[in-house]
């Protein structure tokens, strides 16, 4: 046993040996805790030559009382801990409000979706109709089309003729 505070432990409990405080005078290196040995021993001797306390006449008494008033205090940590009516109620009815509430929010997803598709179906429906499209050989003339239908600059000598 060759650690000191096992030494020191020990020697609250009983005299040590001369190997025994050997051993932790050894163990110790330093000046200070050297110094530290010698009180630990020599506080640990003195508090061995005090009387040993009187006990009251009802110390049994008191320590079974403690004892009870603790048990009783456990018991009602235990009871009020427990599951009942009046402490479950309220939280099951705010569990259900949050479901209920996260079911109409998806059930109006839901509609607005089935919304959405009825009017993509109507569109597709209606662009499906057109049967004729114009051919690509249209669109080579575009820009002489273009040009046709832009409004010319005003001529000024016909202008000036009709003044």
């Amino acid at each position: 046993m060759n650690d000191p505070e096992q030494l020191r432990e020990l020697a609250w409990r009983r005299r040590l040996t001369p190997a025994e405080e050997a051993a932790w005078r050894a163990s110790v290196e330093d000046g200070d805790s050297a110094a530290e040995v010698d009180t630990e021993l020599a506080l640990t001797e003195s508090l061995s030559r005090l009387p040993n306390a009187p006990l009251s006449s009802n110390f049994t008494a008191r320590v079974l009382d403690a004892v009870d008033r603790e048990g009783k205090m456990r018991a009602r940590a235990t009871s009020a801990n427990s599951w009942s009516w009046r402490r479950l109620l309220p939280r099951l009815a705010f569990a259900v409000s949050g479901v209920l509430t996260l079911l109409a929010a998806a059930s109006l997803i839901s509609h607005h979706q089935q919304v959405q598709a009825r009017e993509m179906a109507r569109s597709l429906t209606a662009v499906s109709g057109v049967v004729s499209l114009p051919s690509p050989e249209v669109l080579q003339d575009f820009e002489a089309i273009r040009h046709l239908n832009a409004n010319p600059e005003p001529d000024e000598r016909l202008l000036a003729l009709f003044e």
